[in-house]
């Protein structure tokens, strides 16, 4: 798949995890609530994106996936460190933060409340460097062409 059309399901993957970044950080903050009701909800709610975290261990999992080598060839040793770093780092925490979450209750889902606002943070510093390699590689493939 040519680096254009890699690069546009990349865009688009990036908007589904950053929108699910938003439902992520509304449930940390009823996880983190006094009310003891509003971390029950934030509790359900964390537990219902399990699938979505998932799928953003997924996204770090995928070094040989079908959509990134393409994207992968543009860059440079530190740059493909960094991301592998941050996709490593992620996804630890992804799991770390599901395996926590099994457990608690409303009354302990506070505890994990800092945990998954790191992961949070990681999450949206990480799709904003990715988009950044992605403008990088299409700035050198227009170049090129």
């Amino acid at each position: 798949m040519p680096l254009r059309e890699t690069s546009g399901v990349l865009r688009r993957e990036h908007q589904e995890i950053l929108r699910l970044a938003e439902k992520f950080g509304e449930a940390l903050a009823l996880a983190g609530d006094e009310d003891f009701a509003a971390r029950q909800k934030g509790l359900a709610e964390l537990r219902a994106l399990r699938p979505g975290l998932l799928g953003i261990s997924r996204h770090c999992a995928c070094d040989g996936g079908t959509l990134e080598p393409p994207y992968f060839c543009h860059l440079d040793g530190e740059r493909y460190e960094q991301m592998d770093m941050q996709h490593r780092c992620i996804h630890r925490l992804i799991l770390v933060f599901l395996r926590e979450l099994l457990y608690s209750t409303a009354d302990s889902i506070t505890e994990a409340v800092p945990q998954g606002e790191e992961l949070l943070k990681r999450i949206r510093e990480h799709i904003a460097y990715e988009q950044d390699l992605l403008d990088y590689a299409e700035e050198l493939c227009a170049v090129a062409t």
